[in-house]
């Protein structure tokens, strides 16, 4: 029991952590890549992926759980207004706000899902 336990919090760990890294990225693209003078709220979704790392170190598999929650909750109240503009954006006739509002709420949503997964699949195998 406490294997599964423990690989329960692994799992949720390591979805926090690629969650992590992955806002990082976008929020280091976002502020970095564009040209001409760019706003620090860029560099929101790094925040985010800092946080969600530092939430990856939970003892508890649901506080992990519950803290990355409210941290996509955060990310997709940012950036789930650029979401139908995927379709612009895609076209190619969005600008580099949108690719990144857009792109951290799609890694929330994914997030979600795979904390939702490694929550369900550990509470099984208990």
């Amino acid at each position: 029991m406490a294997r599964a336990a423990l690989w329960n919090v692994n799992c949720v760990a390591r979805v926090l952590r690629m969650t992590g890294v992955v806002l990082v990225a976008i929020g280091a693209a976002g502020y970095l890549l564009p040209t001409g003078a760019v706003h620090w709220t860029a560099l929101i979704p790094a925040i985010l992926g800092v946080l969600a790392l530092a939430a990856s170190f939970a003892r508890n598999a649901f506080v992990a759980a519950a803290l990355g929650a409210v941290l996509c909750v955060v990310a997709l109240t940012g950036g789930g207004s650029a979401l139908p503009q995927v379709p612009a954006l895609l076209a190619g006739e969005a600008g580099a706000a949108i690719a990144s509002r857009a792109a951290t709420a799609l890694v929330a949503m994914l997030a979600l899902a795979g904390m939702g997964w490694a929550l369900a699949f550990g509470r099984r195998s208990v």
